[in-house]
């Protein structure tokens, strides 16, 4: 009896004893969330989710797990998108993140993106998720620790800089404040990471509902032709693998 968490930067750092009782699994790509689904996983948690550079993981996969009566959390990163748009189908959505895509209030993918390492350096976060920005100035608003037109420049610079490459000293440095080191000195006693703050929820609620029956989603799904042909990689995946051990 498995349950499965997909996960990388967002997670980045924790606590290991946080994720005992988690078979950890590094970001998810296509075919994923279904191999987990057809290997016995009792339940899923979906946080990070590759995007840029493979395939993501596709919707179908998750309907797939919820027809099984496999419950699917999302939440922080690919887990809130997904989340808002399967939550009709039954995915269960978690954190503020989630409920931004969900409401309509945020509609920009790369607003969770960040460049990350790989699984050698435990997936290190290497910039800074437009969402995470947006928290921290909330963060230093609400505190005074910075004037209300600083906060406005450095989220409008943030917003010109690619996720791959937004880091809090081009961020200072394209807002065009004076002295640099001091607002990043208040950038980084504020910082605020709003996904790893759903991550870690998502942790708690996946904990609270183990052993919970789920209601299955009352919805056939639909086989089609593309589909089967990603279940059949995945099981000549999963025999390959099962070879090699």
């Amino acid at each position: 009896m498995t349950t499965i968490l997909f996960t990388g930067p967002s997670l980045h750092g924790v606590d290991p004893a946080l994720l005992e009782g988690f078979t950890v699994r590094p970001p998810a790509g296509c075919g994923d969330v279904l191999a987990a689904a057809m290997t016995g996983a009792v339940a899923i948690g979906l946080i990070d989710g590759v995007f840029d550079h493979a395939p993501s993981v596709w919707h179908k996969e998750i309907l797939y797990a919820l027809s099984e009566g496999i419950p699917v959390y999302g939440a922080a990163s690919m887990g809130a998108l997904r989340g808002a748009e399967c939550a009709a189908f039954g995915m269960i959505g978690i954190g503020r993140i989630f409920e931004d895509y969900a409401s309509g209030r945020r509609v920009a993918d790369a607003d969770v993106g960040v460049a990350h390492a790989p699984a050698e350096f435990g997936y290190a976060p290497l910039s800074l998720a437009l969402v995470d920005v947006e928290a921290t100035l909330e963060a230093i608003a609400g505190a005074g620790a910075l004037p209300a037109v600083s906060c406005e420049a450095l989220l409008a610079a943030a917003r010109r800089i690619h996720f791959k490459e937004r880091t809090w000293p081009d961020v200072v440095a394209l807002s065009g404040l004076a002295d640099a080191n001091a607002v990043e000195a208040v950038l980084e006693r504020h910082a605020v990471s709003q996904k790893q703050a759903d991550a870690l929820a998502l942790l708690a609620r996946m904990r609270a509902d183990a052993g919970k029956p789920f209601a299955k989603p009352n919805f056939t799904l639909s086989q089609s032709g593309f589909f089967a042909v990603l279940r059949q990689r995945v099981e000549e995946r999963l025999e390959a693998e099962a070879n090699e051990v």
